[in-house]
């Protein structure tokens, strides 16, 4: 009876015991490895958007540093021109710095705005400029008067200009502090 009871309790355990954990066991091993592969997927994912939106914020800043340095050379011509009458030939260098600013403009979205107010204002100004020089001693009063009133208003127009570059400026100003 000893030897039969001993028989029956280990074959019974044999039956029910080592067939149940290893089924058990796989079973949660794959539970987990499905838990740990979603949660892996999930982590990769979130990752992936944090670059993109990082990079997307490099591309704005990259676009912002540009447009802010064609703002900054724009600024100081401007300021080299101050209260001085200028020709067709004075005001040729400053369409390179225009075409720049436009293309810049349409591609920086966060100061579209502001830099089309720059160029809306750049062209008013590049479009006052000053007849040629006459080619005689004497000159009208009547022509001196019209170029009088052009140049006032080329002043006036390059006041607004740079106002309005200044504003350009500080949007960016304040794109960089919120970034």
């Amino acid at each position: 009876m000893n030897g039969s009871t001993k028989m029956m309790f280990s074959s019974t355990a044999l039956a029910s015991g080592s067939v149940a954990g290893p089924a058990l066991v796989g079973m949660l091993v794959g539970v987990i490895g499905t838990v740990l592969g979603i949660l892996t997927l999930r982590h990769h994912r979130q990752v992936l958007a944090w670059m993109k939106r990082t990079r997307a914020t490099d591309d704005v800043g990259k676009d912002l540093d540009d447009t802010a340095t064609y703002l900054r050379s724009l600024h100081e011509e401007l300021c080299t021109r101050a209260q001085t009458p200028c020709r067709a030939a004075d005001l040729a260098p400053l369409n390179r710095l225009r075409h720049l600013l436009d293309d810049t403009g349409a591609d920086t979205e966060p100061i579209r705005a502001e830099l089309t107010a720059v160029i809306h204002k750049f062209d008013r100004y590049l479009a006052l400029v000053l007849p040629p020089e006459p080619t005689t001693a004497r000159v009208a009063v009547a022509e001196l008067t019209a170029q009088l009133a052009t140049a006032m208003r080329q002043e006036q127009a390059r006041i607004d200009l740079k106002g309005a570059v200044t504003t350009a400026q500080q949007k960016i100003r304040t794109l960089r502090r919120a970034a």
